[in-house]
């Protein structure tokens, strides 16, 4: 007995059978790395193009120099090209600052409308909610003017 439990012990076990391959789980896998990947680079990238929307709106000001310097590098301007394109920039952003102040009366008071013909349609809960994220969306994209700069132009003559 002692033989056979010697010989028995000295017998390779039997290898247990190779897993078998999951081809599907690994491409399943890939693909939903691949797409979390995309999905978190396009979420990043739309989050960045939002602030640079809403830094432009809310300081313009600062637009005519960022972009002078963005396109310094891009073109490769010199330093008279990039001082002269800045001063365009901010010549042609005074204009548009003086158009703007023609028009944005005119669309803040349809935006008016707008909220308050729809807060009649609402009971008060929802009226709460409609004039409060109204309010916010208005004030993250349609900033308030700035005082206007005075200026000799603008100065009349009493």
């Amino acid at each position: 007995m002692s033989a056979a439990t010697n010989s028995a012990s000295t017998q390779p076990s039997p290898l247990p059978a190779p897993p078998r391959r999951r081809r599907w789980l690994s491409i399943v896998l890939t693909l939903v790395v691949f797409i979390s990947g995309f999905v978190l680079g396009a979420g990043t990238v739309a989050i960045s193009i939002r602030n640079q929307a809403l830094f432009a709106l809310h300081h313009p000001e600062q637009e005519p120099a960022r972009i002078a310097a963005r396109l310094r590098r891009s073109l490769r301007l010199s330093d008279e090209q990039t001082q002269r394109v800045q001063q365009i920039l901010e010549d042609r952003q005074a204009a548009l600052e003086s158009i703007r102040r023609d028009v944005q009366p005119r669309v803040v008071a349809e935006l008016d409308l707008v909220e308050q013909q729809i807060a009649a349609v609402l009971d008060e809960r929802q009226r709460e909610q409609w004039e409060k994220s109204f309010r916010q969306l208005r004030e993250t994209w349609i900033p308030p003017l700035k005082p206007r700069a005075s200026s000799r132009s603008e100065k009349k003559p009493g």
